[in-house]
């Protein structure tokens, strides 16, 4: 008969138990599930999906109404991630083992900061071509941040750019 000196399997794999280890563990930890405390402020842990969810495509049908808003006063809502918005995004998080549900793709000033100023705690980011934001700028463009510079500017809502989900746990 053995003893368990620690939390279980069960319990590092529920998400109760990694929002735990979120709260309490400091910036550029990797969580049992793969993804990365990248900044902790203001009472927030922001924390990045692993570099296995990362995709590269078309900004999709992105509406600036996300039903959880855990951003800072002054901030614009992020958008949840669905199969209609980024399907390949919505795909790889499945495949990934995560509940899609659970992410957003995060608004330009949210990818900036946190997201670009903080990218060193990323387990890798890419420079090329950016990172699509959930802003539109028109019906056809929509913002992207430079991980080179950390510069918003937009494009052709048919070009393809990275994309990786964010979270964000209170504490």
């Amino acid at each position: 008969m053995g003893v368990t000196a620690g939390p279980a399997d069960w319990w590092i794999a529920s998400p109760e138990a990694i929002d735990s280890l979120a709260i309490s563990c400091p910036e550029a930890t990797t969580l049992p599930d793969g993804s990365r405390i990248i900044c902790k402020a203001g009472g927030k842990a922001w924390i990045v999906a692993p570099e296995t969810t990362q995709v590269s495509e078309p900004w999709g049908n992105v509406t600036a109404c996300g039903a959880i808003d855990n951003s800072p006063a002054g901030v614009s809502v992020h958008s949840d991630i669905t199969s209609e918005n980024f399907p390949c995004l919505y795909n790889q998080l499945i495949s990934c083992g995560f509940n899609p549900t659970n992410w957003f793709v995060p608004c330009c000033q949210l990818l900036q900061n946190p997201g670009y100023v903080c990218r060193t705690n990323w387990d890798s980011f890419s420079t090329i071509p950016g990172y699509w934001s959930s802003t539109e700028n028109c019906a056809t463009t929509a913002y992207c941040v430079g991980y080179t510079n950390g510069n918003a500017y937009y494009v052709s809502k048919t070009n393809a750019r990275c994309v990786r989900a964010f979270r964000c746990v209170t504490y």
